[in-house]
C-alpha cells in the first residue's frame, strides 16, 4: 500500500516499452517534467536507465509501464530487484488521456508523458506488479507452457494438412503427381513424430516445474491435466495477487458485467478480463462435464432454472475456477 504522504512527495516515471528500445520520462506528482530518457533494451541500455534514476536524489519513485511484452521482462525484473513501485498501466487508459487533448500527434515521449498522467490520476486503479511474478521459476514456466501450447497447435496444422493431403493421394491420376505427394506425406509424418517426441519431453518438464513452484496440487482435481495447470498457473501468476474470490473471478473474465440504465437491470456476457485464463477455465468446465457426475447435476439444475446451455457452462466455469482458487490458496489436494 503506497501512502499518500509517499505518492506526494514522489517523482512519477512513466515508461513506454518496445521490442528493441524504451523511452521513459519522470515528473512530479504535478506532473511537472524532469527529464526524459531513450534506452537500448539490453543490458547496457537498462543500466543506463537505473544510473539516470539515481541521479536526481529522490529515492521515491512510483514507476508505470506500458506495452513491452515478453521483452520488457528484463527491465521490469531490474526494476522490482530495485524495490520500486511498479505499476502496470493498460493502453486504453494512455488513449482515453490522448483523446482529450487538441494535438493527434504521436511519439514515445508523448506515449511516455502519458503513463506519467495515468500515474498520478489513476494510481487505486492500476494493478501494481508483484515480484513473484518476475521470478525465474515463473518466467521459465510461462515460457516452456507456451512453447508446448505452440508445439500443439503445429500438431494440429500438421495432422490437418496430413488430411488433405491423403485425400488428394487417393484422387490423384498422374504418377508423377502421386510419387510427389508420397515424400511431402512421408515428411510430413516425419515432422509429426517429431513434435509429439517434444511435445511428451516438454509436458515432463512442465510437470517437474510445477511441483518446485507447489503448484501441483492442481492435478490432483479431475479435469486438470499437466499441461491445462500449467497455463492456469503461466496466466494467474501468484494467487496473493487477488485480495478475494471475486477479484480472481473478474480477472479470468467469467464474471458477468452489470448493464443498467434507468429503473432497468440486467448483465451481459464479460467479453474482458484474462482471456487465455478464460480459455483454460472452459476447457476445465468441459472436462467436468465429461468426467464429474456432480458437475453433470449442476449444469443440469442451472438448465432446469431457465439458463441457457452456454449460460449454464459460464456458471460451471465459476463454479471450476472458484475450486482452483481455493486449491491455490491453501496449496491442498482437491478432496471433491
Amino acid at each position: 500500500m503506497i501512502t499518500e504522504e509517499f505518492q506526494n512527495s514522489a517523482l512519477y516515471v512513466g515508461i513506454d516499452a518496445h521490442r528493441e528500445e524504451h523511452t521513459a520520462v519522470m515528473a512530479t506528482r504535478f506532473e511537472e517534467e524532469r527529464g526524459n530518457l531513450t534506452f537500448a533494451n539490453d543490458r547496457q541500455g537498462i543500466n543506463q536507465f537505473l544510473s539516470w534514476l539515481r541521479q536526481t536524489g529522490e529515492e521515491r519513485k512510483i514507476i508505470g509501464i506500458e506495452g513491452g511484452g515478453r521483452t520488457r521482462n528484463a527491465l521490469v525484473t531490474c526494476l522490482l530487484n530495485q524495490t520500486y513501485p511498479v505499476f502496470e498501466v493498460n493502453p486504453l487508459y494512455t488513449k482515453q488521456r490522448r483523446g482529450y487533448g487538441t494535438r493527434g500527434d504521436k511519439s514515445d515521449i508523448l506515449d511516455a508523458k502519458l503513463v506519467v498522467e495515468v500515474l498520478t490520476r489513476k494510481l487505486n486503479r492500476l494493478s501494481k506488479l508483484n515480484p513473484a511474478d518476475y521470478s525465474p521459476a515463473r518466467l521459465t514456466l510461462t515460457k516452456t507452457t507456451r512453447f508446448y501450447e505452440e508445439l500443439a497447435w503445429q500438431r494440429t496444422r500438421l495432422k490437418n494438412q496430413l488430411k488433405s493431403l491423403l485425400k488428394e493421394r487417393q484422387l490423384a491420376q498422374d504418377g508423377e503427381e502421386r510419387r510427389t505427394l508420397d515424400l511431402i506425406i512421408r515428411e510430413k509424418k516425419k515432422e509429426l513424430t517429431r513434435i509429439g517426441k517434444l511435445e511428451t519431453k516438454f509436458k515432463q518438464r512442465l510437470s517437474l516445474l510445477l511441483e518446485r513452484q507447489g503448484s501441483g496440487n492442481l492435478t490432483t482435481m479431475k479435469g486438470i491435466s499437466t499441461v491445462l495447470a500449467a497455463r492456469i498457473i503461466a496466466q494467474t501468476g501468484d494467487i496473493r495477487n487477488f485480495a478475494n474470490l471475486d477479484k480472481f473471478i473478474k480477472y479470468a473474465g467469467i464474471a458477468p458485467l452489470e448493464e443498467s440504465s434507468g429503473k432497468t437491470r440486467g448483465h451481459r456476457k464479460n467479453r474482458t478480463g484474462n482471456r487465455r485464463l478464460n480459455s483454460a477455465f472452459y476447457l476445465l468446465a468441459l472436462n467436468q462435464l465429461r468426467w464429474n457426475t456432480q458437475a453433470k447435476e449442476y449444469f443440469q439444475k442451472k438448465i432446469r432454472e431457465g439458463k441457457t446451455k452456454k449460460q449454464a457452462l459460464r456458471c460451471l466455469m465459476k463454479r471450476v475456477a472458484c475450486i482452483v482458487y481455493g486449491l491455490l490458496k491453501s496449496g491442498e489436494s482437491y478432496r471433491g
